[in-house]
């Protein structure tokens, strides 16, 4: 017996495809990718967050001469305020407000400020409480306080800086009307 033959393939073989480079990204496009994540990141946590990067802690000019417009000192933080400062656009103690003259066009004013007692800490209605009584044992200008609607604002010691030694509470009288404006200081003369 012969010895049988194997089944011959084809000499034809379909076309191999052409072998493609694959590209891989330039490294600068990763570069500026990433930075721009970076910046997402960031912005998302400033935006959504909340928080603010921190202010700068240079100290507010004032003006010693306002001219006709009255503004002493415009957008500044509640830490800035003197007692005795007619603010406009004033709207809590701890926000920015415009300080002015007293004969300009107001809606707030810093009439003082008090000491609490040292005791331990009478929690947020006692300091409340405290601070109310505070305000309003402040001298004030009978006159300007009938031609207008006044309602005391104040800052006080949370629980935490209580713990830390606050005892200070900032006194403020505001206009109770959006509208309505003062032109005279609430505090007497200095005498």
């Amino acid at each position: 017996m012969e010895p049988s033959e194997s089944p011959q393939t084809s000499p034809y073989q379909p076309p191999r495809p052409a072998e493609t480079e694959t590209k891989r990204p330039s490294r600068v496009w990763l570069v500026v990718g990433a930075l721009a994540v970076v910046l997402l990141v960031v912005y998302a946590v400033f935006r959504l967050g909340g928080t603010a990067p921190e202010e700068s802690s240079a100290p507010v000019v004032r003006n010693d001469d306002p001219g006709i417009d009255g503004i002493i000192a415009a957008d500044a933080p509640a830490s800035a305020f003197e007692v005795g400062d007619c603010l406009t656009g004033f709207d809590s103690p701890l926000e920015e407000a415009t300080i002015v003259t007293c004969q300009t066009p107001h809606n707030a004013q810093f009439i003082g400020t008090a000491t609490l007692e040292d005791v331990p800490y009478p929690g947020e209605a006692g300091t409340t409480e405290r601070a109310a009584e505070a305000c309003k044992a402040i001298k004030l200008e009978t006159d300007v306080l009938m031609a207008h609607q006044w309602s005391y604002q104040f800052s006080q010691p949370s629980s935490g800086s209580w713990e830390a030694g606050d005892r200070d509470v900032a006194c403020f009288l505001s206009l109770t009307s959006e509208d309505d404006r003062a032109t005279d200081s609430v505090l007497p003369p200095a005498s």
